[in-house]
C-alpha cells in the first residue's frame, strides 16, 4: 500500500460547506462502508453532507451502519454540492446516476482502489495496492485531523472485511490487517459486524445457495467452476436482490479450482462475478466483457440470454487457461456444454 498525498483533497474542502458522496452502481461492502465512513467524519467536521446512492438500490445487508437511512438515491438530488466525492469507483460512469451530480459540483474528490488510472476528479486519491478503498479513507480520516470514532471504524471495518472475503483474499496482507486493528482499538467489533453482514441469511437465501451449488459445473479440466441463476429462482424462493449476493463466496469454496464464475439473470442483461483464488488475473478476464475489478476478484454485465453468457465465459476462461472450449465436467457426469445449455433451457 502506497502512502498518499492527502494534503491536496484536505485543502479543497476548506471552504467549501455541503458535500455530497456517491459510490458505485450494485454496492458492496465497500462501497457503501466509504460512503457513510466519510459522510460521519466530514458530519462531524461540520459540512452539510448527502450519502448517495447511485440507483434506486439500497442494500438492506448493510443497514445497521452509520446514516444508513441518510442514503439518498443520486437521481433525487438536486443541489449543486460544494464538493463531489466519489469512492471504490475507477470511472464516473461507475456512480450512475451520481455522473449528473459530478458534472454540477464545484470541486469533486475520487477515492479508490481499483488498477488503472483514475484522473477524472480534481483531486484523485488512488492506490491500486490498498486492499479496499475503506483502508484509504480510513486513513483520509485520520490525516485530515478527524477523531476516528466507532462508527466510523465500524464503516471502514464493515469496507475491509467484505472487499477482503472475511481476509481470506490475496489482497488481506499486512497492511490490511493493521488497519483491521486499528479500527477495532478505535471501537468496531468484528464479531459484531461478522454477525451483521454474514449470520443473517434468509431461509429463500440458503435455498438459493443450494440450488447454486447443485448447478455447478467444472469446466478448463476442473480448474474452474461456474454456475448461474434465473430471475425466476428468487421469485420462486421468495429470495431478494441481497440473498444473492454471497453466492459467488459458496462455489469458490469448492477444492481444487482456480477460478469460481457466478452468473446472475437480472431482466434483459446477466451480471457475472469472478473470483481468483491463484495469481490468475480475473480483472484481466471480465474486462474483455466489459467489466473490470481486481485482479483477485472482478464483475462484469452482458446484454443477452444467460446461454450466450455462459458460452463467452467458458470461451475466454478457456482461453486464459489455454484450452479448447469443447468438452466440459460436472459435478455429476461429463457433459458438453450443449448438455449444460440444454439443462439451463429445461429451467427457464
Amino acid at each position: 500500500m502506497a502512502k498518499l498525498d492527502y494534503g491536496p483533497a484536505i485543502e479543497l474542502l476548506k471552504g467549501a460547506h455541503t458535500v455530497a458522496i456517491c459510490g458505485h452502481v450494485n454496492p458492496d461492502g465497500d462501497a457503501l462502508g466509504s460512503v457513510l465512513a466519510l459522510t460521519c467524519a466530514l458530519r462531524s467536521a461540520g459540512y452539510q453532507v448527502t450519502p448517495l446512492l447511485a440507483t434506486r438500490e439500497r442494500p438492506h445487508l448493510y443497514d445497521f451502519l452509520y446514516a444508513y437511512e441518510d442514503l439518498t438515491p443520486a437521481c433525487e438530488y438536486g443541489a449543486v454540492p460544494d464538493v463531489f466525492i466519489s469512492v471504490d469507483v475507477p470511472s464516473i460512469q461507475r456512480t450512475g446516476d451520481g455522473v449528473y451530480v459530478f458534472n454540477r459540483a464545484r470541486k469533486t474528490i475520487a477515492v479508490d482502489h481499483h488498477q488503472g488510472p483514475a484522473d477524472f476528479a480534481s483531486v484523485n486519491l488512488v492506490d491500486d495496492g490498498a486492499a479496499a478503498a475503506g483502508m484509504l479513507v480510513w486513513d483520509f480520516i485520520g490525516q485530515a485531523g478527524i477523531e476516528r470514532t466507532p462508527d466510523i471504524a465500524t464503516c471502514c471495518y464493515t469496507a475491509l472485511v467484505t472487499d477482503t472475503g472475511r481476509f481470506q483474499f490475496q489482497n488481506a496482507d499486512p497492511d490490511a490487517l493493521k488497519a483491521a486493528a486499528s479500527m477495532a482499538e478505535a471501537g468496531a467489533s468484528p464479531s459484531e459486524i461478522s454477525r451483521q453482514v454474514y449470520q443473517r441469511r434468509s431461509m429463500a437465501a440458503l435455498k438459493l445457495n443450494s440450488l447454486v451449488i447443485d448447478r455447478m459445473n467444472l469446466i478448463c479440466d476442473g480448474r474452474a467452476v461456474i454456475s448461474w441463476v434465473r430471475e425466476k429462482d428468487f421469485a420462486e424462493l421468495g429470495a431478494t436482490k441481497d440473498d444473492g449476493e454471497s453466492l459467488i463466496d459458496t462455489i469458490r469454496q469448492l477444492d481444487g479450482i482456480e477460478v469460481a464464475v457466478m452468473l446472475r439473470e437480472q431482466g434483459p442483461i446477466v451480471r457475472g462475478s469472478i473470483r481468483s483464488k491463484t495469481d490468475r488475473d480475473v480483472a484481466a478476464i471480465a474486462e474483455k466483457m466489459n467489466g473490470g475489478g481486481h485482479k483477485a476478484a472482478a464483475g462484469f454485465t452482458i446484454k443477452g440470454r444467460l446461454e450466450n453468457a455462459y458460452d463467452q465465459v467458458v470461451d475466454l476462461l478457456s482461453e486464459s487457461f489455454a484450452q479448447t472450449p469443447v468438452a466440459r465436467e460436472t459435478l455429476d457426469a461429463e457433459v458438453t456444454r450443449t448438455t449444460v445449455f440444454r439443462r439451463i433451457g429445461e429451467e427457464r
